[in-house]
C-alpha cells in the first residue's frame, strides 16, 4: 500500500490524466482492504483516490463499497 500511496502523491490517477481501466481494475481490491485487516488510515492519497472513483459518473456501489452521499 505504501508504494501505491507514494505513486498517487503527485497524480490523480494511476497513469494518465484521466481514469483508465487500470484505475477501475485496482479499485475494488484497494477499497476493500479493510476486509483483509489492512487499514487505509496511513494512506491519505489512496483514500482520496477511492473517493474520486466513487464520484465518477455511473459509479454503482456494492457490498462494502458504498455510493457517495448525494447532496
Amino acid at each position: 500500500m505504501t508504494q501505491l500511496n507514494n505513486h498517487l502523491l503527485d497524480r490523480e490517477w494511476l497513469e494518465l490524466g484521466h481514469p483508465t481501466i487500470a484505475d477501475i481494475a485496482v479499485f475494488p481490491y484497494v477499497a476493500l482492504a479493510a476486509d483483509g485487516k489492512i487499514s487505509l488510515t496511513p494512506y491519505p492519497h489512496i483514500q482520496t483516490r477511492i473517493e474520486r472513483i466513487k464520484h465518477l459518473p455511473g459509479f454503482i456501489g456494492m457490498i462494502g463499497i458504498e455510493e457517495p452521499a448525494t447532496v
